[in-house]
């Protein structure tokens, strides 16, 4: 499934300070970029269970209003 967010959520998104950097990479390439899962797993030479449990953590730590 994926999740649709608008410019403004991204961006709040993207000025947690709490994510850390892996997870500010994996932001940067999915959001920004535009890359898929299996691209992102490749180039971090981590598994795409890993890359999606990464972006699940910074949807859970993204603020809410």
């Amino acid at each position: 499934m994926k999740y649709r967010y608008t410019v403004s959520e991204l961006r709040r998104m993207e000025s947690c300070p709490y994510l850390s950097d892996r997870e500010r990479k994996v932001f940067r390439l999915y959001y920004k970029r535009g890359w898929q899962i299996e691209d992102i797993a490749a180039e971090m030479y981590v598994s795409r269970g890993t890359v999606k449990n990464i972006l699940h953590s910074i949807r859970s730590k993204a603020p809410s209003e």
